[in-house]
């Protein structure tokens, strides 16, 4: 899983001066604002990078949520996780993807789809290619595919931009005059 964290000017200078901010719900606000709005770049980047595999779930389950860190009641600081949380039979296989798998024989009939979808056999040959399939798993499990460190450094300027533009209205707005 990829984390990262970012300085932005303007929600730095905004920190250094929230002492002087007497609505803080604001600053909250404009933080999960700005945090939606890089949850919007990422998931459509990421579903377009995403493998198809046979039923597209991993792509279609890919969505982002925010969190208030429990830290802080204010909800001053808060936390953007995208994820994709497409399971099979109970098993959420986005990090067997991105991570690989060590050598294990899995049930070949659940490959089936996948070898109909993504390798176009059908019928009996189907089930024939997909014990091949489960058979060589079994031998050198999967090859990691971290497509999602791609899409986070293809859009790191963007996000940056993002940040840096909330911050900078965060850091105007606390510094506006207040009208009596």
């Amino acid at each position: 899983m990829a984390e990262i964290e970012f300085r932005a000017k303007g929600f730095s200078e905004a920190a250094a001066s929230l002492k002087r901010a007497s609505d803080p719900e604001m600053v909250a606000a404009r933080l999960n604002q700005m945090l939606r709005r890089v949850g919007r770049l990422l998931v459509p980047a990421l579903k377009a990078a995403t493998p198809r595999g046979a039923t597209h779930h991993l792509r279609n389950y890919t969505h982002f949520r925010i969190f208030p860190l429990p830290t802080t009641p204010t909800g001053m600081a808060q936390r953007l996780e995208v994820r994709q949380s497409a399971q099979s039979d109970g098993y959420f296989y986005g990090m067997a993807v991105i991570s690989g798998t060590r050598p294990h024989f899995p049930p070949y009939r659940a490959l089936i789809p996948w070898v109909e979808a993504v390798l176009g056999v059908h019928g009996k040959r189907a089930s024939s290619v997909a014990f091949l399939v489960a058979r060589k798993i079994s031998r050198v499990g999967t090859q990691p595919n971290p497509y999602h460190e791609g899409v986070l450094a293809g859009n790191m300027a963007a996000i940056q931009g993002i940040v840096d533009q909330e911050g900078a209205a965060l850091s105007a707005e606390l510094w506006k005059p207040r009208r009596a």
